[in-house]
């Protein structure tokens, strides 16, 4: 495909974008390993528009979408201009870039797309960097600078992609760096122990910065502090800021009461529904509080982000879409789903999940609270062996639990919809994308 050098439509930003994947015959492993010195080399060429903003960086397993998400909606409250950078997106690739909560003018993400293709039509890296080209991840991080610097952001919360140690933001030199939950994922390239995942999350941090972490295990809590200490940076823990945390999943919202060390206390409706979202709003709160922000109750409850505990009416039933993908957010999403639809008769889920992820786990859990389970596939591209999963599923099954394969989205969905009144739809991140289409577009 040919694109013009001034874009026209936002379809066309995205295509030139994803053009930039790295062909197959490329090793990963060395653009992975050269990542950060790419990154530097690439915003070199650009003038280095991060440096125009003050940046909270955010790493994690799960959580930190919607903890960067309620931070930014505080900073926002604040009167600060606030950009936002998430990945991945669930429906609308504007989804990665946003500006006090909401898009940014067409116009400006045109414009600022053709400055970044004239900035690096002819700019190449060295051969020994695995790829000579920008890969489409460190382009979509380098228009979210160029985005938020347009549009004169005081600050903006960046979220990693995959890991933090060689993740193409953390060429940052942020203000503070927040860590929130830390599970097993991706360790075909984090590594297999929580030790190892958290080591990768926990080199984001910066000498001498202020650094705030969830609700961590031991292991993982002793090698971010071990961190910390290396580089002299101030570590607040939640587990050492908290003395309680009271929260009940309703269809209002995320009911929750939030005390602190220091005496203070939050009661909070949120928006964002779900048991951990109560964890993610405690860190967002500790974090703005130490560093100088009010926190606003009402920018805090009104954070949304699709996809999390998202729940939506369809043909009569309720459905709840959720991006979970790891053993414990899977724990966390099913309680509170339970805690809303006690009655196990009108349960049911559909799952799916990509390679690499502890599926026994996550189906473990399904298979003890519903009696209806399809499984599905995430997305055409991406790499799942349903077939296996399937066939794990119907060999845990209990008694009375059935466990059907249905690929189509489409087919899915209504076969959810004759079997139970409350649908989950988890386990993939791609999932959730696909569902969330497939309803909006009917409902529109």
């Amino acid at each position: 495909m040919i694109l013009p050098m001034c874009f026209t439509s936002f379809d066309e930003v995205t295509a030139w974008l994803d053009s930039f994947t790295p062909p197959s015959s490329t090793r990963p492993g060395l653009v992975r390993d050269a990542r950060l010195e790419r990154m530097r080399r690439l915003l070199d060429r650009l003038g280095h528009p991060e440096a125009s903003f003050r940046t909270i960086h955010v790493a994690g397993s799960k959580g930190k979408g919607s903890t960067s998400r309620m931070l930014s909606s505080i900073l926002s409250a604040n009167g600060l201009v606030t950009g936002l950078y998430l990945s991945p997106h669930l429906v609308d690739y504007r989804e990665r870039f946003t500006l006090d909560g909401e898009f940014f003018p067409d116009s400006l993400y045109l414009d600022v797309a053709s400055t970044l293709r004239e900035m690096v039509d002819d700019f190449r890296l060295p051969e020994e960097y695995g790829y000579e080209k920008p890969s489409t991840f460190e382009l979509y991080t380098a228009y979210a600078y160029l985005l938020f610097k347009a549009a004169s952001c005081q600050w903006a919360v960046i979220e990693t992609g995959l890991g933090g140690r060689l993740d193409a933001t953390n060429t940052l030199l942020s203000e503070a760096s927040v860590i929130t939950a830390i599970e097993l994922e991706h360790t075909a390239i984090l590594g297999d122990t929580i030790a190892k995942i958290a080591y990768e999350k926990s080199r984001i941090i910066k000498p001498g910065q202020k650094v705030f972490c969830g609700l961590l295990p031991v292991e993982a809590m002793a090698v971010v502090r071990a961190e910390a200490e290396r580089q002299g940076a101030r570590l607040y823990s939640l587990a050492d800021e908290l003395t309680s945390l009271e929260t009940h999943t309703t269809k209002k919202g995320e009911e929750c009461r939030i005390a602190f060390a220091d005496g203070s206390s939050f009661t909070l409706s949120l928006a964002m529904r779900g048991e951990v979202q109560a964890r993610n709003a405690a860190l967002a709160v500790l974090t703005a509080r130490t560093l100088g922000f009010t926190v606003h109750r009402a920018a805090l409850e009104g954070a949304t982000l699709p996809g999390r505990f998202e729940l939506v009416r369809h043909n009569g039933c309720d459905i709840v879409l959720d991006v979970c993908h790891t053993r414990v957010s899977m724990a966390h999403t099913v309680s509170s789903f339970k805690a809303l639809y006690p009655d196990r008769s009108t349960r049911c889920c559909i799952f799916a999940a990509i390679e690499g992820k502890d599926i026994h786990h996550m189906l473990e859990t399904l298979t003890n609270a519903f009696d209806y389970i399809i499984i599905s596939r995430p997305d055409q591209a991406k790499r799942s062996d349903v077939e296996a999963i399937w066939a794990e599923a119907k060999a845990m099954a209990p008694a009375g639990c059935t466990v059907t394969l249905v690929k189509d989205t489409r087919d899915a969905l209504c076969e959810a919809e004759e079997h139970g009144k409350a649908i989950l739809i988890a386990g993939s991140f791609y999932l959730a994308s696909l569902f969330e289409e497939v309803i909006h577009a009917e409902q529109q």
